[in-house]
C-alpha cells in the first residue's frame, strides 16, 4: 500500500508542485517526470524528512533540466496550432469548420469544411480518412509510374507510432493524419513505403534508393521529427471545442 501527499518545491527559482509517494516496495528514492503530470517523488516507507530534502536538493539541477524538456515538448505539441477550435487542416493549410444541418457527414465546400450530424468529431475523422486515401492514391499513382513499381493495395489506418508501412505482400498502409501535413511530406512517406517494395529494411541500400528517388527527403523527415508528435496527438474533436 502507498501513501501520497503533495509537496511544493522551489527549483531554479520556480515553484514546482510534486506528488510524494511512500511505497513499501521502493528500495531507493526515485524521481519521475511525465508530460502533463506533477513531478513524482517515490521513496521507501519510513524515509525521514531530512533524507528526503537532501535528495531533492541534490536533484535540483536534474529536475530543472527535465522540466525544461517537458516544456519544450509541450511547446512542440502546439507549434502548428492543429488543435485550434473551429479549424480543420488539409495539406498543411487551415480551413474553417462549420456545423450545418442535413445528412450526417463532412464535406469540403469551397474552402470550408461543412459538418453535419450528432457526432461531428467522428464525421470529421471519416472525412480526413477519405482525403488521406485520395491524396495517398494520387501520390502513389504518380510515383509507381515514375519508379516502375507495383503494390497490392493501400490501407488508411490510425496508427499512433507510424506514418506508413509496407507488408511482405505489398500492402501499403498510411496514417490518415498525413492528410494534415504539407503535400511534400505525405509524398515523401509514400515514396519511402514504395521503395520498401525493393528493400524491405532500412539498410544503406534502402537509403541510397531514397537519396536517388527523393533527393529532398531529409527536410521532409525533419518536418516529421519536429511536428510529428503534434500531428499524432491531433484529435478531430478539437475543432468543436
Amino acid at each position: 500500500m502507498e501513501r501520497k501527499r503533495t509537496l511544493e518545491l522551489v527549483v531554479a527559482g520556480e515553484r514546482v508542485r510534486a506528488e510524494l509517494r511512500e511505497s513499501r516496495r521502493a528500495r531507493r528514492l526515485r524521481l519521475t517526470v511525465r508530460d502533463g503530470r506533477p513531478l513524482q517523488v517515490t521513496v521507501p516507507r519510513g524515509t525521514g524528512e531530512r533524507t528526503l530534502r537532501r535528495f531533492l536538493d541534490e536533484s535540483a539541477d536534474w529536475i530543472a533540466d527535465r522540466l525544461d524538456e517537458a516544456r519544450e515538448r509541450a511547446a512542440r505539441l502546439q507549434a502548428l496550432g492543429l488543435a485550434r477550435p473551429g479549424t480543420a487542416w488539409l495539406e498543411g493549410r487551415p480551413l474553417p469548420v462549420v456545423r450545418v444541418t442535413g445528412r450526417t457527414g463532412a464535406t469540403l465546400r469551397g474552402d470550408v469544411v461543412a459538418v453535419a450530424g450528432p457526432d461531428p468529431a467522428a464525421a470529421l475523422e471519416r472525412w480526413y480518412r477519405r482525403e488521406a486515401r485520395r491524396l495517398v492514391e494520387e501520390a502513389a499513382a504518380h510515383e509507381v509510374d515514375r519508379l516502375g513499381l507495383e503494390y497490392a493495395r493501400i490501407a488508411i489506418r490510425g496508427q499512433r507510432t507510424r506514418w506508413g508501412s509496407c507488408s511482405s505482400r505489398g500492402t501499403l498502409s498510411f496514417n490518415w493524419r498525413l492528410a494534415l501535413a504539407p503535400p511534400e511530406v505525405l509524398e515523401y512517406v509514400v515514396v519511402h513505403e514504395l521503395l520498401h517494395l525493393l528493400e524491405h529494411n532500412h539498410s544503406r541500400a534502402f537509403w541510397a534508393l531514397v537519396d536517388e528517388h527523393r533527393p529532398g527527403w531529409r527536410s521532409q523527415m525533419q518536418w516529421l521529427r519536429e511536428h510529428g508528435a503534434e500531428l499524432q496527438a491531433y484529435d478531430p474533436a478539437s475543432a468543436f471545442a
